[in-house]
């Protein structure tokens, strides 16, 4: 069996969260084993892994070892108030994050080696935290660690 690459997602989530935090400007970024589950300070941007799977795969008599992945970014971008001033703090935010995506498409996760983006997508999702709804983004990225 044949392991290319020995990122983990401790590894994988960290590096996001580090980048998105510090590129896009969002005032307080929090990766897996930061989260609150209160809200102090928003924009936040939470980065943790969803869920993933593992796939064999066999060629020229040898295994290879590939994993998905699934890594959640959440941003907060304010409490709920109205919907044109929600809306007109999170698209600009979601905008950000997706322009760092996209610097990274190419070559590997912001210099992970080994992994390398799939598919993502985003969504916009009201947050309920300890009562209080914030207006937000989730966003889902499909990893391949090789």
């Amino acid at each position: 069996m044949v392991t290319l690459s020995t990122q983990t997602l401790v590894a994988i989530c960290d590096a996001v969260e580090s980048h998105l935090g510090d590129a896009t400007g969002i005032a307080r970024s929090q990766s897996y084993d930061e989260l609150t589950e209160g809200m102090n300070t928003t924009p936040t941007l939470a980065v943790y892994p969803q869920s993933g799977a593992t796939v064999y795969q066999h060629t020229f008599r040898q295994g290879v070892r590939i994993t998905h992945a699934t890594i959640h970014i959440d941003i907060i971008a304010k409490q709920r108030a109205d919907l044109k001033t929600d809306m007109g703090v999170l698209v600009p935010l979601i905008d950000a994050v997706q322009t760092e995506i996209e610097k990274e498409r190419e070559g590997y996760l912001f210099g992970l080696d080994g992994v390398q983006w799939g598919d993502w997508r985003w969504e916009r999702v009201v947050f309920d935290m300890a009562g209080v709804q914030y207006i937000g983004a989730r966003f889902f990225m499909d990893l391949t660690v090789y």
